[in-house]
């Protein structure tokens, strides 16, 4: 299983593709490829279980029914980091993919190192793994680091089987068993390192009707945007805590420069990650000039 890699970085060798909207990975709305071979399930853990599509499965239902979701937006920032140097972010070295923390330690940067163990102190207990992912990337103005700039949450629950397709999709998020289920969902610590590419945070609660079943975040974002709830671009050289409820988006690059990302995970589901992922994890999204 491969969950860091190791290169050496410059701009000109910095991955680009184009922007299209439709996510990829992280805070991805599109569908994946899947593998040729299935992987073995990991075991259901009650954070991921899609509790209203079993519903909707055992009682037959086919139209997606709406609810009132309300998100509380949690978001603080938990302690601010000197701002580092563009040399000491481009020359970090190593990226990673749902490592798990005490390896991504033992592997990391000099850089990285430091917001990790800056992390550590905030890490809470009661779930099984804290992962690790991060991002080294150069952006020109205008770039964005991953393929959308929709509102969503991190860690839905994302059901890919047959219970998905009876009511017309290739997957399904449970936003309402996200919402409104009894288990506590993931948390989460998030850095970066400047203030050119900063993660949006919507910092007021916000209530919305949306159907309990949604294929993508295309029609969350829509209504998000609609109410305009007040949000914070996260300063520069911060750590916040957030957590599964917890709206927010990417934005576009307002200058050029290198920015690391680091995200810490602390959630009860085992994750496997494939090493197509972890190839095209730094990569930036251009928008057409």
């Amino acid at each position: 299983m491969t969950t860091y890699l190791r290169q050496a970085r410059t701009s000109a060798a910095q991955q680009v593709a184009p922007f299209t909207g439709e996510g990829a990975y992280h805070g991805s709305t599109r569908p994946r490829v899947e593998p040729l071979r299935e992987a073995p399930a990991p075991p259901l853990v009650d954070e991921l279980r899609p509790r209203t599509l079993e519903q909707y499965a055992a009682e037959d239902r086919r139209e997606i029914a709406e609810f009132e979701a309300v998100f509380p937006n949690h978001h603080a920032v938990v302690e601010t980091l000197p701002i580092p140097t563009q040399e000491a972010i481009q020359s970090d070295g190593v990226s990673f993919c749902w490592c798990p923390i005490d390896d991504a330690v033992r592997e990391a940067g000099p850089l990285t190192r430091s917001v990790l163990e800056a992390m550590r102190a905030h890490v809470g207990s009661g779930k099984r793994h804290v992962y690790i992912d991060s991002k080294i990337q150069y952006f020109a103005p205008g770039d964005v680091p991953v393929d959308s700039q929709h509102w969503h949450v991190d860690g839905s629950i994302v059901a890919r089987d047959e219970r998905a397709r009876r009511l017309g999709h290739a997957l399904l998020h449970d936003m309402k068993a996200r919402l409104q289920a009894p288990a506590l969902g993931p948390r989460y610590l998030a850095y970066q390192s400047s203030g050119h590419c900063a993660t949006l945070f919507a910092t007021a609660p916000v209530t919305l009707t949306l159907p309990e079943l949604i294929p993508n975040f295309d029609e969350l974002d829509r209504r998000v945007r609609a109410l305009a709830p007040p949000a914070v671009a996260q300063p520069p050289g911060s750590i916040v805590r957030f957590d599964g409820l917890s709206l927010h988006r990417a934005v576009a690059a307002t200058d050029a420069g290198w920015r690391l990302w680091v995200r810490c995970v602390e959630t009860d589901r085992v994750v496997t990650p494939d090493a197509s992922i972890i190839a095209c994890y730094g990569k930036v999204y251009r928008t057409p000039t």
